[in-house]
């Protein structure tokens, strides 16, 4: 065989090569984008409309008053909730510890309250892009759920003054709130997080217990049960202020 014909030959091999091996990298390269999420795309436009679904993580603070049994506390601590976003609507599963202290400048604290519950947001007003930013969302929402809330009481140290405690317990609490989150999309996500947002919230709760619980006197680490009076109805209430980081994947 002569040197042009081998060199005919393999240009003929490599194009035929060619013709078998780019049809199935283009139809692989077309392929792999429609078996993958929406949310996990990159985004061709920063201003195009916003797709917030996808697993929900916060964590942050709580800060507000607590009434219980017609006296006010200070409530402070840490909170967090983890769900799901199916766009305008989350539902998601929070906790919260908070530290009951004392209302003004004192650093006494009276015991602690536990929260578990599950929430349903809704985003009732939005704004895109082109109002916030690229790739950014403000919307103002509206929360309501249930939580089950529980109270522990501290005694007073030896060098405390005497005071009367109430009986731990947990009640069923209705949780109402509202506020705002700001949303911002990464353009090129990897799957963790796609989203990335801060979120400020008031919520207002109110317990199903219309009558005041027992209390017992405490000097120290010695109590006994306190006097039995009539007192008026009282409805535990609370007004928190929550302060939280949202990622979304």
């Amino acid at each position: 065989m002569t040197a042009k014909a081998r060199a005919r030959g393999c240009w003929s091999a490599l194009i035929l090569s060619l013709g078998f091996t780019l049809p199935i990298t283009a139809w692989a390269d077309d392929a792999q984008p429609e078996g993958r999420p929406s949310h996990y795309e990159w985004i061709e436009d920063p201003y195009q409309p916003h797709d917030a679904r996808g697993t929900n993580l916060r964590a942050g603070s709580a800060v507000g008053y607590v009434f219980h049994d017609a006296e006010r506390y200070t409530a402070l601590g840490p909170t967090a909730s983890l769900g799901h976003r199916f766009d305008r609507l989350t539902i998601e599963a929070t906790y919260l510890y908070a530290d009951l202290s004392e209302p003004g400048p004192s650093t006494l604290s009276h015991g602690r309250m536990q929260r578990l519950g599950v929430m349903g947001r809704v985003d009732a007003l939005r704004f895109g892009p082109h109002a916030v930013g690229a790739n950014s969302m403000l919307a103002l929402y509206v929360e309501a759920g249930l939580a089950q809330q529980r109270y522990h009481w501290y005694r007073p140290e030896p060098n405390e003054r005497p005071r009367a405690i109430p009986v731990d317990d947990n009640r069923v609490t209705a949780v109402a709130g509202f506020g705002f989150n700001l949303d911002h999309r990464l353009e090129q996500p990897r799957g963790f997080p796609s989203r990335i947002g801060w979120q400020l919230g008031w919520q207002l709760t109110a317990a199903d217990r219309q009558e005041m619980g027992p209390t017992i006197e405490c000097r120290g680490q010695t109590c006994v049960a306190g006097p039995v009076v009539m007192r008026g109805a009282a409805r535990d209430t609370s007004l928190l202020v929550t302060s939280t980081i949202a990622v979304t994947w």
